[in-house]
């Protein structure tokens, strides 16, 4: 009992650093090879090497697209990022990869699915899938899928050493 409720803390302060320090309401940069948009269906495709960046967060992936909504101006707002193919998010000492990505600007919600890796201060955890709330500063890592439904998470976490006395 004392052990699963240490792995809970761990993982509790191990996953959550995104939320704690990001601004999301900072612009969004982006950079990539190609741009196709639909501007009627309020979409914009990148694709080649594309690089993201948002306060201290960025996300590659092979493509993203972004779906967006115009303000009273005809300007667009950004409402959705879906990241396709070898996604990688860092932000601070945290490093994740993953197969898929999303943010949700308006929900404030990032999720990384299909074999989630992710690496921070020494700590690692492996799953399908991490969903962080940077409205409450949570996150949910999750294995289970619909091949695998008895899927489970892994993690190593660093021990702190004792300093002698």
């Amino acid at each position: 009992m004392i052990r699963a409720a240490a792995t809970c803390l761990l993982i509790a302060t191990a996953t959550p650093a995104l939320a704690q320090r990001f601004d999301s309401g900072a612009p969004i940069d982006v950079d990539a090879a190609r741009i196709d948009i639909a501007d009627a269906e309020n979409e914009a495709i990148f694709s080649g090497d594309v690089v993201i960046r948002q306060g201290s967060m960025t996300l590659n992936a092979d493509r993203v697209r972004i779906t967006y909504q115009k303000d009273n101006q005809g300007n667009p707002q950004v409402q959705r990022l879906d990241a396709l193919g070898r996604v990688r998010l860092a932000q601070g000492s945290m490093r994740a990869t993953a197969s898929t990505g999303i943010y949700d600007v308006n929900a404030r919600l990032v999720t990384l699915a299909g074999n989630v890796k992710m690496d921070r201060d020494g700590n690692h955890l492996e799953g399908a899938r991490v969903v962080w709330n940077l409205n409450s500063g949570t996150s949910s890592f999750d294995a289970r899928t619909a091949a695998n439904p008895g899927g489970r998470v892994t993690g190593r976490f660093t021990v702190p050493q004792k300093k002698p006395s």
